[in-house]
């Protein structure tokens, strides 16, 4: 890849982090960045052909670093609700072709992007009824 065939911007979340933790944070984003990015500089068995390294898979990629990192406000390190429970929404949009997933207030679920991105699939799949399939799932386990 060029250096400027394309670029992979990730966002750590609003609120403060502190000093403390800004090399944590940091570090965080910059491996959501590599792992984003992973598929197209290393096409091994390990990280699929190019053809599977699409926008979609590498947004998807980069947010699952997001959830599973302790410091940020995303999946693991969420704030707990009124209640004690973590509660995650997550979105995820196709820009080609439109398509769209989101899930809201979704408890014990590791990766929500991933339950995102299943309501994305789920939604290309065409309605014999010619009907629109949800693309917005609100639930709690």
């Amino acid at each position: 890849m060029a250096p400027h065939d394309g670029y992979v911007v990730v966002h750590g979340g609003a609120g403060m982090h502190g000093h403390a933790r800004e090399k944590e944070v940091k570090q965080a984003l910059r491996l959501a960045c590599k792992e984003a990015l992973k598929g197209l500089h290393d096409p091994s068995p390990d990280h699929g052909d190019s053809s599977k390294c699409t926008p979609l898979n590498m947004v998807g990629n980069a947010i699952v670093v997001l959830e599973d990192d302790p410091h940020l406000n995303a999946g693991y390190g969420s704030n707990l609700s009124l209640i004690g429970t973590v509660e995650c929404d997550a979105a995820i949009m196709d820009g080609a072709s439109g398509y769209f997933g989101s899930v809201g207030a979704v408890s014990g679920i590791k990766n929500p992007i991933q339950l995102a991105r299943v309501v994305l699939e789920y939604s290309r799949i065409p309605d014999p009824l010619g009907r629109i399939p949800p693309l917005y799932e609100y639930f709690s386990l």
